[in-house]
């Protein structure tokens, strides 16, 4: 098997609760994470390799039928099963050995809120998913972090890769809170 990145286990954050500055804990906010899982509409297993129940988030939608969470003894990386779905706001720092390690795991892997420079520069980072048979299916251009998580001045999306070749489809959601997309352009 080609392994492009070394399986590195994250840090478990600083134990001060959910919303540490120095660690990859940064749990979305339960309204927007609920918008994405709706919008994909995600059935029969549906993993949320980055947060354990009671978190919110994510992994408080009723789609999710499965979870890891390391700070819980829950490692991703010791996943070995399939999920017709991951969906996830993924460790910033080991981003590239989460969506490889979804990828490996899943025919349908939903990163957000991401940078898109987290996800695409570097020859490695764009080559993994073409070589491992992955499309992205859409993009959804978010206007800017939900609060409580940190405003970095940076352009965030909701990334959707899937196994099935179609059309890459753009979404603009200018202001999530609205309920509805305010935009789409193909």
């Amino acid at each position: 098997m080609n392994t492009y990145y070394k399986q590195k286990k994250h840090a478990s954050g600083d134990g001060e609760g959910k919303y540490s500055k120095y660690s990859d804990v940064w749990m979305t906010p339960t309204d927007i994470a609920h918008k994405i899982v709706d919008h994909f509409k995600p059935s029969g297993v549906v993993l949320e390799p980055a947060a354990a129940p009671g978190d919110g988030g994510f992994i408080s939608h009723p789609a999710f039928t499965d979870w890891c969470e390391v700070r819980q003894g829950k490692d991703f990386f010791d996943w070995t099963e399939h999920a017709d779905w991951i969906i996830t706001n993924p460790p910033y720092s080991i981003v590239a050995q989460f969506l490889e390690h979804a990828f490996r795991h899943s025919n349908n892997v939903v990163f957000g809120p991401v940078k898109i420079n987290a996800l695409g520069t570097g020859r490695k980072r764009f080559r993994m998913p073409i070589e491992l048979g992955f499309y992205i299916r859409e993009i959804i251009l978010l206007p800017k972090l939900p609060p409580p998580m940190p405003q970095t001045g940076f352009q965030y999306f909701v990334i959707h890769w899937s196994k099935e070749e179609d059309d890459t489809k753009w979404t603009n959601w200018t202001d999530y809170k609205k309920g509805g997309d305010d935009g789409t352009c193909s």
